[in-house]
């Protein structure tokens, strides 16, 4: 099949957050089935128009200014529609469009519809998930949801990556079962990889090398829950005070998490870096002792994937995707988005360290063996036939 994939994002141009992990690895794992893979996303600062990599095609577009956000992603969307033009002009028909989440959603509908091609749309995650599981019928988050209505009703075939996002959008918009597929996210378990000075990695953040250390990844939003471990670090420090708690995160509630960890007191034992490097990323998972995963609503959670991948362990609240995968008190701890349970969850960890490597070890084992991105890449092309055969 030739395939054309739309993402805001991707690790070879801009990248924000989850999606573009798994954009880059799923295009990567269809082109090695031999599939012909053609990415469309924003370009970043100084970066050419086209690059191959991994023997998929990425053909790299501006984000332009409009008038507020959503503007600025209908114009980068008119942006890919123009390109995905003159890519057939030079390739050729295509046999499937699919478009990530709702900012290609407009994309991937016009498309569809000037070129008479078949379309998959994956939510990776809802408004309502990302605003802590409540529903605006105005401003920006509204229209945010309209075009997520507007993907899942106009796509052939909707993939939700769990069976709790699944649920989340056939509630929300109504849309069928008979279209609707669970395909969950993977990890390329191999980049975790090979020999690691852990304690190195901690200087580096000015963290003593046995320091227990807690790495909190994601957006600093209200969904991710960064603040529910925050207010649950005071209790952990009590039975173990020389505890480290890394942030590796940004987003809105950032300046906000820096002035509550100093009303708590506690600013000498967190560090908030900001978003990292991948490169960085996968230094703090690897030198790092547990992964809190605080989520008020995960749609799926890759970062348990990649924890487990570096053999870590994982505190993961029941809300979404972990639920469903994560084995309690074989592969992590599952706990409840309150500080209370978040505090137990990583406080029971921190009390028997040989433990919670056992726990990382299964996690390990459980990637290998489930979530590699070439058997997430078969679930995918069959959801593919289903929509071009449905």
């Amino acid at each position: 099949m030739r395939i054309a994939m739309l993402s805001w994002e991707s690790l070879h141009s801009v990248r924000s957050g989850g999606i573009a992990v798994h954009v880059t690895e799923l295009a990567a794992s269809l082109q090695r089935k031999g599939h012909e893979v053609h990415v469309l996303t924003r370009r970043k600062r100084g970066q050419d128009n086209y690059g191959c990599y991994d023997g998929v095609h990425y053909h790299f577009v501006d984000l332009s200014n409009g008038s507020d956000f959503i503007h600025e992603i209908h114009n980068m969307n008119e942006a890919m529609v123009d390109r995905f033009m003159h890519i057939t002009g030079f390739v050729g028909e295509f046999d499937l469009i699919h478009g990530h989440d709702w900012m290609t959603a407009e994309g991937m509908v016009q498309i569809k519809e000037r070129w008479g091609l078949r379309c998959v749309f994956t939510v990776h995650s809802t408004e309502f998930g990302r605003n802590g599981n409540v529903w605006y019928d105005d401003g920006d988050p509204w229209r945010i949801s309209e075009l997520e209505r507007y993907g899942t009703y106009c796509a052939n075939d909707v993939i939700a990556v769990s069976n709790y996002l699944k649920a989340e959008i056939m509630n929300l918009y109504q849309c069928p079962e008979w279209k609707t597929h669970a395909v969950y996210n993977g990890v390329n378990f191999h980049a975790f990889d090979g020999f690691v000075d852990a304690g190195g990695i901690k200087q580096r953040y000015g963290i003593a090398p046995l320091e227990p250390t807690i790495l909190f990844v994601g957006r600093a939003t209200i969904q991710k829950g960064p603040d529910i471990l925050l207010e649950a670090i005071p209790s952990i420090l009590v039975n173990n005070p020389n505890t480290k708690f890394v942030y590796a995160a940004d987003g809105d509630m950032l300046s906000q998490l820096k002035w509550r960890a100093g009303e708590l007191g506690i600013t000498d034992s967190v560090r908030f870096l900001g978003q990292v490097p991948r490169a960085e990323f996968i230094d703090l998972m690897r030198g790092c002792d547990i992964v809190a995963v605080p989520s008020r609503n995960e749609p799926f959670g890759i970062v348990v994937l990649e924890a487990w991948a570096a053999g870590k362990p994982v505190v993961s609240t029941k809300n979404g995707g972990p639920d469903e995968f994560v084995d309690h008190d074989y592969n992590g701890l599952k706990i409840f988005d309150n500080p209370e349970s978040v505090a137990w969850g990583v406080g029971t960890l921190l009390g028997d360290m040989e433990h919670a490597r056992w726990l990382g070890a299964n996690g390990r084992n459980k990637v290998e063996s489930e979530f590699s991105w070439d058997l997430i890449g078969d679930y995918t092309v069959g959801v593919y036939e289903h929509a071009l055969n449905g």
